[in-house]
């Protein structure tokens, strides 16, 4: 699925803390009252293992058109 962005501000709702999702992405994502999404947060973003290994990957697989933009072929 593609990613859809928005900046949203926190509310309360009662006691508690509330995200709203505006009404054309709810319409995008086709959901509606009572359906459970997944919910995934981010905060002072740390580059994991995972992250090394992609970009080791990625350097491997592109070597020859990196060491011509750096001059060196």
């Amino acid at each position: 699925m593609n990613e859809i962005k928005s900046q949203r501000q926190i509310i309360q709702v009662g006691n508690s803390l509330a995200i709203t999702i505006p009404a054309n992405i709810a319409r995008k994502l086709d959901v509606q009252k009572g359906d459970a999404i997944d919910v995934a947060f981010r905060n002072n973003i740390q580059l994991d293992n995972q992250f090394y290994t992609t970009l080791n990957a990625v350097i491997d697989q592109f070597d020859g058109a990196l060491t011509q933009l750096r001059g060196e072929a």
